[in-house]
């Protein structure tokens, strides 16, 4: 048995969970849809609007709080969540999704400055709405959990993502003017039915934005993925439009690709692994096509190929792994092997990513991620989705 196919390895955790991968080997994959998830959000005196999440509840603070910007308007603005705290009847500063449930209360409280929200709220519970990247809001939220790393899929020292594809897709925030054009285009299309037809740097700085924001989820999206960005683009900006097309953006979509194309190229050469790992010289001999064997995330994965930690190479990676084998023989050393696995993530998903071992000799080379507690602690966080302990499931 691989690494890559784990189909009946634990029927009963598999009947759950499907298997994918977390600390190397098993991360997340729910076999069947999440319910819907919807929450009441408040803002200003008189304001509130209903949200509605289809894959259930947001991953993290910064896709919830993405989502409250775009869909109430409040683009540019600083804020925080509060959330309906039922044991004291009270608004609470919403810390971690974990503290929602379905059909809960938030309330959007905003800041007239940054100098004023730190005397509310330290920065690092602070989902800002005016965050540059949804990579840079991350890296605040994982800071701020580092305390409370069981409830966390991936620790911060090794995560480069924590959003699932967000569904309907979010638009970024373009440019100053590239926004502006886009709203000159947006009125001239509601007065008198006219399509604006964007100039290429216009059109190049859509596409910028646009990709950037895909890698943020994805390297590889699929082809619905592509029509659901394209989608977003079009309904937000009906002016962009396209004539004759009978979706009104195919070729959005097939500029998006192209775009992302020349996206990954960049980060292959930059040494991204998570594109790198699908380079001519990794494809078997004889094999030497581009769309051979293209690997990347299946449904659910988060973390496909990450990064090493800062500093760390795979020569001390593997040093480190060595010495993980003795530190896990020795007693009452949990929080030492802990740490040591969550710094050597990244080393075990590139070996699993591109080698595939069999779990036999996995299991040897990694005696420690069979242990229950490592088990227990990446099925933590779907507790709070099924409301049921895995380990205690019939």
């Amino acid at each position: 048995m691989y690494c890559s196919d784990l189909n009946g390895y634990d029927t009963k955790l598999a009947s759950y969970v499907g298997l994918t991968l977390k600390h190397g080997l098993v991360f997340y994959r729910l076999g069947k849809e999440m319910a819907s998830f919807k929450l009441r959000v408040i803002w200003g005196d008189d304001n509130s609007q209903r949200l509605t999440f289809s894959d259930g509840m947001p991953a993290s603070l910064n896709v919830l709080s993405k989502k409250i910007e775009n869909e109430c308007g409040l683009q540019g603005q600083q804020f925080r969540l509060q959330y309906m705290d039922k044991d004291f009847n009270e608004f609470m500063n919403l810390t971690s999704v974990s503290d929602l449930t379905d059909k809960d209360t938030v309330r959007v409280v905003f800041f007239t400055s940054r100098s004023s929200s730190s005397s509310h709220m330290p920065d690092e519970f602070s989902p800002l709405a005016h965050c540059n990247s949804s990579e840079s809001c991350d890296a605040d939220n994982e800071n701020s959990s580092a305390e409370t790393s069981d409830a966390d899929i991936l620790s911060s020292s090794t995560s480069a993502r924590s959003s699932l594809w967000p569904t309907p897709f979010i638009l970024p925030r373009f440019s100053y003017d590239v926004q502006l054009k886009l709203n000159h285009g947006n009125s001239a299309f509601r007065n008198n039915g006219q399509f604006l037809i964007p100039d290429p740097k216009l059109k190049s700085g859509i596409l910028d934005a646009l990709a950037e924001e895909i890698i943020n989820y994805k390297a590889y999206p699929s082809d619905s993925e592509f029509s659901d960005v394209a989608k977003a683009l079009v309904a937000k900006h009906p002016c962009l439009k396209e004539q004759g097309s009978a979706s009104g953006y195919s070729g959005w979509k097939m500029s998006l690709k192209f775009k992302l194309a020349n996206y990954r190229s960049k980060l292959r050469r930059l040494g991204c692994p998570e594109v790198t790992v699908n380079a001519l010289k990794h494809k078997p001999e004889g094999k030497h096509s581009p769309a051979f064997g293209v690997k990347k995330p299946k449904k659910a994965e988060v973390n496909y190929c990450p990064v090493f930690p800062a500093g760390e190479t795979a020569e001390s990676q593997e040093k480190m792994r060595v010495e993980l084998l003795a530190e896990q023989k020795k007693r009452n050393n949990d929080e030492t092997v802990r740490k040591m696995m969550d710094m050597t993530f990244a080393y075990r998903r590139h070996e699993v990513v591109h080698d595939s071992p069999l779990v036999a000799d996995f299991r040897s080379r990694w005696p420690a991620l069979f242990q229950v507690r490592e088990v227990s602690d990446w099925m933590f966080p779907f507790l709070y989705v099924i409301r049921v302990s895995l380990l205690n499931c019939p």
